[in-house]
This record gives C-alpha cells, structure tokens and sequence, in this order.
C-alpha cells in the first residue's frame, strides 16, 4: 500500500491507495513543518496514524512545508522509518504536491494557506525564484499574514468598534497570551492564521474587504511577481485553503490583470482524488 501525505503547518491529510489505486484509507491530523516542529512533534503525529491506519506500507510519498531542506529533509526520513521501518519514503516540499494539480501540463502555482509559496512548471522541472525565509518576511497573502494585520489592526486600534468587539469576544486577546503563543508557542505561523478564519467570516465588511484586496494585490506583485511572464501565456493555480476561500477576490485581481485562466484548488489530495 501506498501513503500519501499533504502537509502545511497546521493541518495534515492523510492518504492509502492499494495497489489497484482504490483509496484504502484517509485522515487529517494537525500539520507537519519540520523547519517549525520538534522531533516529539512528529513522533506524535505518526503515532497517532499509525495506531489507525492499515500496518502494510511499502511506499510513501510526503509533502510538507519545509521539505525541500536538506537537513530537515534528512530529519524526516530517520523519523518516518522508525515508524514504518519496511516503506520507501519519498520526501518533498508542499510545491511537489501543488504542482500535481496542473496534471502535468505547464502552469504557475501559488500556494495560499497558512503559509505562501510559488512557482512555475514548465511540464517537466519545477522554477522557484523566490528563498524560503519564513512567515516573519515571506508568506504574504497567507493565512499567517492576514491573521498579523487583523491582530496590528485590534493593537494600533483602528479596527472598527464593530469587529472590535466581535474579534474580542471570539479570541484570547491579553497581551500575555499573545506574546506566549509568538515567541514561546510551538506553532506561531498556525496561531497567527487561526485569526484568518474570523476575517473569512465578515469578509463582506468594508474593513475586511479593504483588507482582503491589499493583501490579494501583494500575492500577484510580490509572490508570483517573478512569474509574470509566464502568467501571461499558461493557466495559473492556486491552491489552499486561503486561496479557496478569497477565490472571488482573486478572481477579480488576475481578471484585472488580464490573466483569464485561473483554477482553484482548496485541497490537493482530494482533487487528485477527482482526477485521476
């Protein structure tokens, strides 16, 4: 049996396949980010799936955030084999698997969930022209950014009364209690993007609207920016949760850029699921 993983920082989908391509089992755990996450972490997660899914693994494919990595890459393959000590394990970043959703075919991707990540596929090699440096400079348009400037909007107060009091009686909102899960929390990115949820909710207020628009701007000037070459001439994918759910807002920003052939993609291994 074959198990497929698709990772982001905060949440994990799980995926066996036999060997006629019959979809054996499925789960979702929490994320898996070997750049953020400790061993123990991990050792958890796998525990977890282990004590459910079926014992006969002999190949696994892994994408996650943070596998492109030498070290972390290295890091997960002794991890996973402590776990399923007879399974050829494949490690890749989250693009490996965004990339499947072209079904081969030329096209850039953009990754928008927690975290951000693009490139372009020419049908054959992958083309990133952007470093991986970390939600705290990268990651615009994510999960983790919008869940930063709803946060820098309640502090500096402009957020409106409205929201104000709504966002205070959904969240924790003592500066302690911030400060924790930023700088000594095990998962600042996800913390950061669970306030995005709250955004996607009022998202037809002026203020969310407004905040939605700018931060959708910055996705195409900054985080496909380097592919606006080739945005012109193939279809552009965006995939993840973000992207799904701001996909009219997207839709409206690449129509005005004239770029037409847009796809959108919440969940990859259920859309493959679809497709293949």
């Amino acid at each position: 049996m074959v198990l497929i993983a698709d990772s982001g920082s905060t949440k994990c989908d799980w995926q066996v396949y036999d060997t006629t391509g019959s979809m054996m089992f499925q789960k979702r755990t929490i994320g898996i980010n070997p750049i953020i996450h400790s061993d123990g972490d991990i050792c958890s997660v796998l525990q977890e799936l282990k004590n459910d899914m079926p014992n006969e693994i002999s190949q696994i494919e892994f994408y996650c955030a943070g596998g492109k990595n030498a070290e972390s890459k290295q890091r997960l393959l002794q991890i996973f084999g402590q776990f399923f000590k007879q399974a050829q394990v494949k490690i890749e970043d989250d693009l490996g698997m965004a990339v499947k959703c072209t079904k081969g075919l030329p096209g850039v991707v953009c990754i928008l969930g927690t975290g951000a990540n693009s490139c372009f596929f020419d049908g054959a090699k992958v083309h990133k022209r952007l470093p991986d440096l970390g939600y705290q400079i990268m990651d615009l348009g994510s999960g983790n950014y919008y869940g930063r400037e709803l946060l820098r909007s309640y502090a500096y107060g402009y957020m409106p009364v409205d929201l104000r009091k709504s966002f205070e009686k959904r969240y924790d909102l003592e500066d302690r209690g911030i400060l924790r899960e930023l700088y000594h929390g095990e998962n600042p990115s996800s913390y950061l993007a669970s306030f995005a949820k709250f955004m996607i909710e009022n998202n037809k207020h002026p203020f969310m609207l407004s905040l939605i628009r700018e931060g959708v701007e910055k996705v195409f000037t900054h985080v496909l920016g380097p592919y606006q070459f080739e945005m012109k001439r193939h279809p552009i994918y965006f995939v993840g949760s973000i992207a799904f759910y701001l996909q009219n807002a997207i839709q409206n920003k690449a129509e005005a850029y004239n770029f037409n052939r847009i796809h959108f993609i919440g969940k990859p291994l259920e859309y493959l699921s679809v497709v293949s």
